[in-house]
């Protein structure tokens, strides 16, 4: 299901006002350096190769034809993404959520697998009329994933603001090379925490496009530590390039507190990589998912 309403963010006298737009869907920062998988390798000199390995466990999770980024944690057969991948800005699910599939290319096929709905675990049910703190889900896969090492947890310490990171994406629809894995080195420009008992929301400088929601916000380097995922943007021009800033961001929630727990809590136990790769599955019609636009607080 494809979004049309865009939330842009005006700021007056320290209040949220909001209007409506049709045009945007996505922010994009002057600063926007993403790339895809060999074109990083090139920049850096690197052997694309050791890349497509690296970050061979982002997928898609595909929900009644709508996408997100997803990736594989801790374990081949549970990912972490956002909880709008799972459910509309009304609070409904995304149609029968039996029905969606982490689908994810294994040596250059692509496949998809069947979430095990009854595992799913979010940070709420209606993510949209929460803060956007909320928005993680973690579920377990009926089948795990083989050759893809997946990506491990960060520190608290690692969630500050100056903290360098990579963005790894699998959708950034309107970006040239959409469909494609795009990676992009940036920065947390800053951390806060909205609600005590809650994750830490971490406004990072970036720069994303529809089907980004769910990426995971990752250390540099081959620890492949996951201190985030991306959820959504504030702005008061999203169909317009700009530098970042408090009225101009993409941001994501740490992985701490209740995700944390829950990751922790479904990857508890034993994990054993399939033997053979899971059988192919014709793939669904392609229709992106828009990123999660949140009020300003």
């Amino acid at each position: 299901m494809r979004h049309g309403l865009i939330f842009l963010a005006v700021v007056l006298c320290g209040l949220g006002l909001f209007a409506v737009s049709d045009e945007a869907e996505a922010v994009t920062l002057i600063s926007d350096a993403r790339l895809t998988l060999p074109e990083f390798a090139q920049k850096t000199g690197q052997d694309p190769g050791m890349y497509e390995t690296r970050y061979a466990a982002t997928g898609m999770i595909i929900c009644s034809g709508v996408y997100s980024t997803a990736q594989l944690t801790i374990r081949h057969d549970v990912v972490t993404t956002a909880a709008h991948a799972f459910f509309d800005a009304d609070g409904r699910s995304r149609g029968n959520l039996s029905s969606c599939v982490f689908a994810i290319a294994i040596d250059g096929v692509q496949h998809a697998i069947p979430i095990d709905a009854n595992s799913l675990r979010v940070g709420s049910r209606d993510p949209y009329a929460v803060s956007p703190v909320h928005d993680w889900a973690v579920v377990r896969l009926t089948e795990g994933v083989p050759n893809a090492r997946p990506y491990a947890l960060g520190t608290a310490e690692a969630e500050s603001a100056g903290t360098n990171i990579v963005m790894l994406a699998h959708r950034h629809r309107g970006w040239v090379h959409d469909g494609r894995k795009a990676i992009e080195a940036c920065v947390i420009r800053t951390s806060h925490r909205i609600e005590s008992a809650s994750a830490r929301e971490i406004a990072i400088d970036c720069s994303a496009g529809e089907g980004a929601s769910g990426s995971a916000i990752m250390l540099p380097g081959s620890s492949c530590a996951m201190v985030g995922i991306y959820v959504g943007w504030r702005s008061t021009h999203p169909d317009k390039a700009g530098p970042f800033s408090e009225t101009h961001m993409n941001f994501g929630v740490a992985v701490e507190g209740p995700f944390r727990n829950a990751i922790m809590a479904m990857t508890n136990g034993p994990d054993t990589e399939p033997a053979q790769p899971p059988a192919v599955i014709p793939p669904v019609a392609q229709e992106p998912i828009r990123t999660q636009a949140a009020s300003l607080h």
